[in-house]
């Protein structure tokens, strides 16, 4: 599990990237999280925890787990050799239309690829919790970005794991989908409908296969909600 420290930062910092030398004292902020700041660094993003460090150890462990959909960190930060963050891939935002509105072929292989990860990342025993909207965006492919959401359990078989990370992934989708038609032309009483039929999906089944049986016929979700 992800353990959490603080420290204070002050004074002139020595910062290293798996031994790299950076000067992250004239770097810019480009954005915050709850825990610290990001910074953009070349083709990547610099995590850097203010308070809450996650464990060195667990973090390490992440970086050596390949995956495309589900961001990892990749390598570690330090400063005067104290672990304080780590490089990240950078969000790649296209213009691309709603997940409502993505033809619905398109939009379930983009949640099969996301869900071949997640049994992935399931195997080398990481739990996904605690997704909001604001951890993920879509493309035309879908991405989980925020490690902090991450747990490494070692306590439990990786069949239990899949279903938790299973259940998370679809809540996540859920969410992304019903914020999506609240900003359509849609009455709120199509939506709802469309909300309690998302939630009667059950645990063992995936969001993409749900899906597909469910919008059976339609374009997309959002023709199929209009029409409830």
């Amino acid at each position: 599990m992800l353990l959490y420290k603080s420290i204070t930062r002050g004074g002139n910092m020595l910062y290293r990237i798996e031994g790299k030398k950076i000067n992250l004292d004239r770097m810019n902020s480009l954005s915050t999280f709850e825990n610290g700041d990001i910074y953009n660094y070349r083709k990547f993003l610099i995590r850097v925890y203010k308070e809450n460090i996650p464990d060195e150890l667990d973090i390490r462990y992440l970086s050596k787990i390949k995956s495309i959909n589900i961001y990892l960190p990749i390598k570690l930060l330090y400063g005067n050799d104290k672990f304080m963050g780590y490089t990240i891939k950078s969000n790649k935002k296209y213009d691309v239309d709603k997940m409502i509105n993505t033809p619905k072929d398109e939009l379930l292989d983009a949640i099969y690829d996301l869900e071949e990860e997640i049994d992935s990342i399931s195997q080398k025993k990481v739990i996904l919790t605690g997704l909001d909207r604001n951890d993920a965006y879509y493309n035309g492919e879908l991405f989980i970005i925020n490690p902090d959401k991450y747990i490494i359990y070692n306590g439990a078989d990786e069949d239990s794991i899949k279903d938790v990370n299973n259940l998370e992934i679809s809540s996540l989708i859920n969410k992304m989908l019903i914020h999506e038609l609240n900003g359509e032309n849609i009455t709120k009483k199509n939506i709802s409908l469309f909300n309690e039929l998302l939630n009667k999906k059950d645990l063992f089944t995936r969001s993409s296969d749900y899906l597909d049986e469910l919008l059976d016929d339609n374009h997309n979700v959002k023709e199929f909600v209009k029409k409830l």
